[in-house]
């Protein structure tokens, strides 16, 4: 899960209670570079050591995980997502670690009960979670918040299929390196996600620096398709942004089932 770094170092150190420790702390982490090359110093295994407020990616509830279907317990009071998606324009940025659309008007889902605002999306190759120890090839993350403490996203695998018809539209114009691509034309936000809405439910943290302890993931059961030549396109331009999956460390994860 790809987010604007300072918002969440800020939102990390709030409840740390010196403020000097505070800012030091920000200015600790604010040009930090970080990758998902394992075997550099900078990569995940060394997250949590590169700065005083990336050091929650050395935590107990941390993400992404692997999902055994076989260990899910059934969520009794859980309920299917609202979604209040409208139309975006097209924002599209390549910011060196993913590729990421920026949604602007106000975009919500209603999950559990609480409405969460929609602020973007982007991907991972291949998958953050992976299923049954298997990894897909594409991972997209919806990212939405509710306030500062509490964030929920919605992840959908894809499968090799039939074309994806954003892709197909906007591949040509996702930025190969550092960038950004701007359209007044709009996007039908509900038509990025598959029609049935079950759901793997489970308690996380952000899968990219600082690693915040703050998020609801939502991961649902039924994948999207992107046809082999947009996955392997695609593919070509994140360069394995994916962070290998991470204990459970007793967290349970449950399964909203939509007939």
């Amino acid at each position: 899960m790809e987010v604007v770094c300072k918002e969440f170092i800020e939102i990390n150190v709030i409840t740390m209670g010196n403020a000097n420790k505070n800012i030091t702390e920000i200015n600790d982490c604010e040009n930090v570079n970080w990758s998902y090359n394992h075997k550099k110093k900078e990569g995940p295994n060394n997250w949590q050591d590169l700065c005083s407020a990336f050091s929650n990616c050395g935590g107990n509830r941390q993400s992404p995980i692997n999902i055994n279907t076989n260990n899910v317990v059934h969520g009794e009071n859980l309920i299917s997502p609202k979604f209040y998606y409208n139309k975006t324009k097209v924002s599209i940025i390549n910011n060196a670690h993913t590729v990421q659309f920026n949604v602007n008007g106000n975009n919500k889902v209603n999950f559990n009960g609480k409405d969460y605002k929609l602020l973007q999306f982007h991907y991972h190759a291949l998958s953050e979670h992976t299923i049954n120890n298997r990894h897909n090839p594409l991972e997209v993350h919806f990212v939405h918040k509710y306030n500062d403490i509490d964030y929920a996203v919605l992840g959908i695998m894809f499968i090799e299929g039939k074309e994806n018809e954003l892709f197909k539209k906007y591949l040509d114009e996702f930025p190969i390196e550092s960038g950004e691509y701007d359209s007044d034309e709009m996007i039908e936000l509900l038509s990025l996600l598959p029609n049935n809405k079950s759901y793997y439910l489970y308690d996380g943290s952000l899968t990219t620096p600082p690693c915040t302890e703050i998020v609801s993931w939502y991961i649902l059961k039924n994948p999207l398709e992107a046809s082999k030549e947009q996955i392997k396109e695609f593919s070509k331009i994140l360069n394995k942004n994916y962070r290998k999956v991470l204990p459970l460390n007793g967290r349970t994860i449950k399964l909203y089932y939509e007939e």
